[in-house]
């Protein structure tokens, strides 16, 4: 059964060894800050460190507690409404930011990314294909 899907963006990422990392805007306020996420499909939830929610003006530990289970054992984090724009695709989102500094990466999940988008990925290109998923 063949399939077609039409999609409004793409971006070649890099390709490098440490996964499909997208630049992302993240907006709270009047506050916009730049930085750069990996796609994690398996993720849940969409993660940033700590240092960026303290750059947006959040106080991070008021926000909705969660504990997230990763390779390194148990992590707590936060979440807060906020706007986020990659492929010069922007949406609210719901996204978490650790509890701690020192968080390497941020992650785009399901819940607060995925889910809001249709994605395709062509690897061996490195090419990532995006449109809304309401389009």
């Amino acid at each position: 059964m063949e399939i077609q899907l039409s999609f409004s963006a793409s971006y070649h990422y890099s390709d490098r060894d440490d996964g499909l990392t997208l630049p992302v805007l993240i907006s709270h306020d009047d506050r916009t800050l730049q930085t750069t996420a990996k796609v994690d499909t398996g993720a849940d939830v969409c993660l940033f460190n700590n240092d960026l929610g303290i750059r947006l003006g959040l106080k991070v530990e008021s926000g909705l507690p969660i504990t997230l289970e990763s390779l390194g054992g148990p992590m707590e984090a936060f979440g807060h409404e906020v706007v986020l724009q990659t492929c010069g695709m922007a949406f609210p989102s719901f996204v978490y930011f650790a509890k701690y500094p020192g968080l390497q990466r941020n992650l785009l999940g399901r819940r607060g990314w995925l889910r809001q988008l249709r994605i395709g990925i062509v690897d061996y290109d490195s090419l990532i294909c995006l449109s809304r998923y309401d389009e």
